[in-house]
């Protein structure tokens, strides 16, 4: 489950410079191989006004690469493509069979319009592909976006409901490079009614998931919290400085509660780090 291949859709503005530069970053995460894409709309158009147009974009895209990925250690790709954006972007995934879709989001505002709505729902709903996303307020606040993404794993938090999806999730964290992560946490929420016996089934199940840490040479460790899982997790994403989380799409875990269906999105939106989320 580690990250080797990335898609990373752009709209050719100046923030997607910064994603770029971000996206360089992610070759200490193990990504090796970068397609950037944008799209072109072409209902309405003429053939050769389109073409016109899609040559106008690959121009464009070229030289916005060349300017921030001169340096990356990775093998990038760029393409253009026409037609619905969401639908080339999905269709893109699948055909070049990428690990994981990376774009940067408004944050606390509406979602940027390339992850916002539809696209993000065709995402959850199809529960085959992996997104990273970052919010531009954050690729603003740093000189060097890269350092970011170089980053992502020093403080890494998993939340864990134990379904089949957070257990993936806590799979691709162990898989990155060791060398990358400093600390890793499980983190599991109980609601405030939970009893004893919860906590001790919480208990086991978390230790099964540092035995697995531990058997890929990694320093982690589990927290127990109590609330409202969204609060909780972004509360504690900024108690611990996490520098980035992974979280799985949705799911029921074992305690039967369904703590990761609505932290996915709050997190997009208000995580103070970049968020991966796993289907």
């Amino acid at each position: 489950m580690a990250i080797s291949s990335m898609l990373v859709p752009v709209g050719l503005d100046v923030r997607d410079e910064k994603v770029l530069r971000y996206v360089c970053g992610l070759s200490a995460q193990s990504v090796r191989k970068v397609l950037v894409v944008t799209a072109v709309d072409a209902s309405g158009m003429e053939a050769p006004v389109l073409a016109a147009e899609v040559d106008r974009a690959r121009e464009r895209l070229g030289a916005m690469i060349a300017s921030t990925m001169q340096d990356c250690a990775m093998q990038v790709e760029a393409r253009v493509v026409t037609g619905d954006k969401i639908e080339c972007i999905l269709a893109l995934a699948e055909q070049d069979e990428v690990d994981v879709i990376c774009c940067g989001t408004e944050g606390k505002s509406v979602v940027d319009a390339l992850f916002a709505g539809s696209l993000s729902e065709k995402l959850f709903a199809s529960g085959r592909v992996r997104t990273m996303t970052v919010r531009y307020e954050l690729l603003g606040s740093t000189d060097d976006p890269g350092t970011l993404s170089r980053n992502f794993a020093r403080r890494l938090v998993v939340p864990t409901d134990f379904s089949a999806s957070a257990t993936r999730a806590w799979l691709s964290a162990v898989e990155r490079p060791a060398d990358a992560i400093d600390v890793l946490t499980a983190l599991h929420v109980l609601p405030n009614s939970a009893t004893d016996v919860d906590r001790n089934a919480a208990d086991v199940m978390l230790q099964g998931l540092l035995d697995i840490a531990e058997e890929h040479g990694l320093n982690a460790r589990a927290e127990i919290r109590t609330g409202d899982p969204a609060t909780v997790v972004l509360g504690y994403l900024a108690e611990s400085k996490a520098t980035g989380v992974i979280t799985g799409q949705h799911g029921r875990g074992r305690l039967r509660q369904v703590m990761l269906g609505g932290l996915s999105l709050r997190l997009l939106r208000e995580a103070p780090c970049p968020v991966v989320v796993q289907p």
